[in-house]
């Protein structure tokens, strides 16, 4: 990331592995940058799974 630090300016897509949390009804709940690992968030989506 300090590398580069442009990826996480703004709110554009900054590559192709960025990664959307989605509910039930196709809201989008949370945006994860491509440097963020699913394991990161898996309490997110448990959260969500039984919501």
């Amino acid at each position: 990331m300090d590398k580069n630090p442009e990826w996480l300016v703004g709110d554009e897509i900054k590559w192709n592995f960025t990664k959307f949390l989605i509910n039930r009804d196709g809201k989008v709940v949370r945006r994860y940058e491509s440097i963020e690992e699913p394991i990161d968030f898996e309490k997110d989506i448990e959260t969500l799974a039984t919501a």
